[in-house]
């Protein structure tokens, strides 16, 4: 059992942690209370009464495999106001373990979905110049000025998670580029981007090592260095406006098209939102239909 990254707001890292994990499916054993359980000891779960805490638990198999008594980790993991999601995998041949995560979801106050491991992705482009909305999320990306011993690392990682989810989701690829300009996202990496810095603060660029920056900053002196990083911060607002306009574009052409429905295929992403949204609903948190 291994915990591949501590529950952290660093959605970049865990995502290029996760591509690393090789697609492919071995037979085995599935020791699903061993993983509970490291969940219940490894994880650094929130001390937030409010906080809502969910495990999105996906396999199959039987569910008692291991030295870990399933039934006694899922309640301590309840005790702590834990939520456990299961999502069974079905594969061809293999359906008798089902009802045990059908009742492991149940006992942990949660639900369970099936999907299919042979669902196909599609995306409906419907006119979409997606060519067009790479290029300025590129744009965008290079509006990030790094710095620091770590900075050109955590820029890499934000390009080449790009990279990632443009080749095997590229709807998802919409919905990333959605996030980055997004108040979650945005003025969150004063640690190693100039222009985020700038925002927290407006003279912290001229403490930042100046080997340590991108080339173009290296040798600017500090006057030209400050309004470089001005440039940068309005280069990246107009970027944020063009790319949430071509989203709202197309999901207005796809309405006026009627192409618009509920997205009712059983993948991961799918199922996981709605197990997620009826959770935030049953808390009076209002969330859009996808």
């Amino acid at each position: 059992m291994k915990v591949i990254k501590d529950l952290s707001t660093e959605f970049d890292l865990l995502s290029a942690l996760l591509y690393k994990i090789p697609s492919r499916i071995e037979k085995g054993d599935q020791y699903v209370g061993s993983a509970l359980n490291q969940c219940l000891r490894k994880l650094s779960w929130s001390k937030d009464p409010n906080a809502l805490k969910i495990i999105f638990l996906v396999g199959n198999g039987d569910i008692k495999l291991g030295p870990d008594d399933i039934d006694r980790v899922t309640e301590k993991l309840v005790s702590n106001g834990v939520i456990i999601n299961t999502v069974y995998c079905t594969v061809p041949g293999e359906r008798k373990a089902i009802r045990g995560w059908s009742r492991l979801a149940e006992l942990g106050n949660g639900k369970m979905s099936v999907i299919s491991l042979r669902n196909r992705y599609f995306d409906r482009l419907n006119g979409f110049d997606l060519q067009r909305f790479r290029a300025l999320n590129r744009k965008f990306n290079n509006t990030y000025l790094h710095y620091g011993p770590g900075g050109y690392k955590r820029w890499k990682l934000l390009t080449n998670e790009d990279n990632h989810i443009f080749i095997t989701n590229t709807e998802g690829y919409r919905y990333r580029a959605l996030y980055k300009i997004s108040d979650d996202y945005q003025k969150k990496n004063f640690s190693w981007d100039l222009v985020d810095l700038y925002y927290k603060n407006p003279v912290g660029f001229m403490d930042a090592d100046r080997k340590l920056m991108n080339d173009s900053c290296k040798r600017m002196s500090a006057e030209k260095l400050k309004g470089y990083i001005v440039y940068k911060k309005y280069e990246r607002k107009k970027l944020s406006a063009m790319i949430a306009d071509m989203v709202a574009e197309k999901e207005l052409k796809d309405r006026i098209n009627g192409k618009v429905i509920e997205k009712s295929m059983a993948t991961f992403d799918i199922v996981t939102m709605h197990m997620l949204r009826d959770l935030l609903v049953a808390r009076n948190i209002t969330c859009p239909v996808y």
